[in-house]
């Protein structure tokens, strides 16, 4: 039985992935280190702590890691705050679509709360969500199963009566060791990642609903 479906943020329900990409570039370039696109793609789904950590450490950066952090958000909101944030075409419908059928919902990101808080505002979808948790806010990020137990058991669910939207590899293996089904959405925009744990891989939202994710239960 369909208990929950629980939404990864960055990627899935808003089209961050550029501006985190773009931020991560520029700063890693103020202290002259040059990086493909590709390379940051392993870090999708991971926290900002564990990222900077991991990048301070290989590229050897004079700066410690709260103020890396600080200073990649400060790029990547004003990029974003340029732009304006732009949900994932047909996500909106979607999640709608779960919330009228009586699903519950949250929202498990790797992204800082205040992040979903505001992302949740600025595209008027707060009111269909029950729960939202940061992966600050557990012990161990993505890949770790952590946040997706923490959200299925606020929302009184067993992880495997739940079903989790991905679109990284980190997430989708976080979900994988929850023990939950998953729905692994690729972003064609970008080079494939790895979603080979998830239980189905989509290209698009439109003909998802809450019958689609009972039979991935069964």
């Amino acid at each position: 039985m369909l208990e929950a479906v629980l939404f990864d943020m960055d990627g899935v329900i808003i089209d961050t992935e550029p501006y985190f990409l773009r931020s991560e570039s520029m700063l890693l370039k103020e202290f002259g280190v040059d990086t493909e696109l590709e390379y940051h793609f392993r870090y999708q789904g991971t926290t900002h702590e564990y990222m900077w950590e991991t990048m301070k450490n290989e590229f050897n950066l004079d700066a410690p890691v709260g103020e890396l952090v600080e200073r990649a958000n400060v790029i990547r909101n004003r990029l974003m705050d340029e732009d304006g944030l732009q949900p994932i075409p047909g996500v909106i419908p979607f999640i709608a679509r779960l919330h009228e059928a009586g699903v519950p919902l949250a929202i498990a990101s790797s992204s800082p709360l205040t992040d979903i808080h505001k992302a949740v505002k600025a595209l008027d979808i707060e009111k269909y969500f029950s729960y939202f948790v940061s992966g600050e806010s557990v012990a161990h990020s993505k890949p770790a199963p952590d946040i997706f137990l923490d959200a299925a058991e606020n929302l009184n669910a067993k992880p495997e009566n739940c079903v989790v939207i991905e679109d990284s590899k980190n997430g989708v293996a976080s979900a994988h060791a929850a023990g939950c089904k998953c729905i692994g959405f690729r972003n064609l925009e970008f080079p494939p990642q790895d979603l080979s744990l998830a239980s189905v891989i989509v290209t698009d939202f439109s003909d998802l609903d809450a019958d689609y994710c009972r039979a991935l239960i069964g």
